[in-house]
Order: structure tokens, then C-alpha cells, then sequence
């Protein structure tokens, strides 16, 4: 009787350990690719990111010194930006709704982005959300974009 209730327990054991296993080396080789894309922005192979951050398992940003890389890939085409911090003049957050206006509330959210404008006059934009077919519901992307409008404009 013991021996069969000992083995249930592992069988039951292992029903909960396998997919939590398999899960976590998932998530960790996407990060890895990730993280790859990332690195092949960038001129210095030999430093490492000091700050970086993914999201919708399709974007990227990370800062290395004082150069920003960020990349987003679409449906049909990859978005490639790499910018030096010290040609940036301005960096703001711009929340757009689906007729190209300032939302009045958060649920309107159809495009969310950080504006930077270099010292050269260019002007780029970081996509951090836009409403398609796969991201209909803004998640985590508010709270990094955010976050990296602090860290750019830190620098500025």
C-alpha cells in the first residue's frame, strides 16, 4: 500500500514539475533569441546590454553606454533602430487613438510610442503599441514605455 501511494505521489509530482520545466526553458530561449536580435544591432559585440527589455515575444530595446537599440518585428517586415544617446535633443511619449488624436482615456490606446528628436532635426518613433490583428489589448507596454522616456530623457 505504501509503495502505491509513493509512486502516485511521483507520478503526480512529475505532473506538476515537467510542464513547469519545459515552460521556463521556453521562456528562456526566447529570451535568448531575443536577446540575439538585439546584440546584432549593435557595432560593440563585446559589452553587454546594461538595460534591456522585451515584450509581445516581437520587441525589443536595450541600452549599451550611451546607444539605444531597438528593434520590432512585424508581419511583413523587421523595424531596425539604433540611435546615440547624445544626439537626442527630446524624447516624449505619445498615445494616439485610431483617428490619429491624443485619447481621452487609456481604453483608446490604439498606438503608443516614444518620439525622440535628434539634434540633426530627425525625428523617430519607437512603437511600443499598435492595435493589428495579434495586439489588440495594451499590457506591459505602457509601463516600458514609460519607463525608457525616464531613462532617455535622463541622458538628454
Amino acid at each position: 500500500m505504501d509503495t502505491i501511494n509513493t509512486i502516485i505521489g511521483i507520478v503526480f509530482l512529475l505532473l506538476i514539475l515537467v510542464p513547469i520545466y519545459i515552460i521556463n526553458n521556453n521562456v528562456k530561449k526566447r529570451k535568448n533569441q531575443l536577446l540575439s536580435t538585439l546584440n546584432e544591432l549593435s557595432n560593440d559585440k563585446n559589452t553587454k546590454f546594461s538595460e534591456t527589455d522585451f515584450w509581445s515575444n516581437n520587441s525589443g530595446i536595450g541600452l549599451k553606454g550611451n546607444m539605444l537599440a531597438y528593434f520590432r518585428k512585424g508581419e511583413d517586415a523587421q523595424v531596425n533602430e539604433v540611435v546615440d544617446l547624445k544626439e537626442v535633443k527630446k524624447c516624449s511619449l505619445v498615445q494616439l487613438d485610431k483617428h490619429g488624436n491624443v485619447p481621452k482615456n487609456s481604453h483608446e490606446i490604439n498606438k503608443l510610442a516614444l518620439h525622440l528628436t535628434l539634434n540633426n532635426h530627425k525625428e523617430i518613433s519607437l512603437v511600443f503599441f499598435h492595435v493589428d490583428a495579434l495586439n489588440f489589448i495594451i499590457g506591459e507596454e505602457f509601463r516600458i514605455a514609460k519607463k525608457w522616456q525616464e531613462i532617455i530623457s535622463s541622458t538628454i
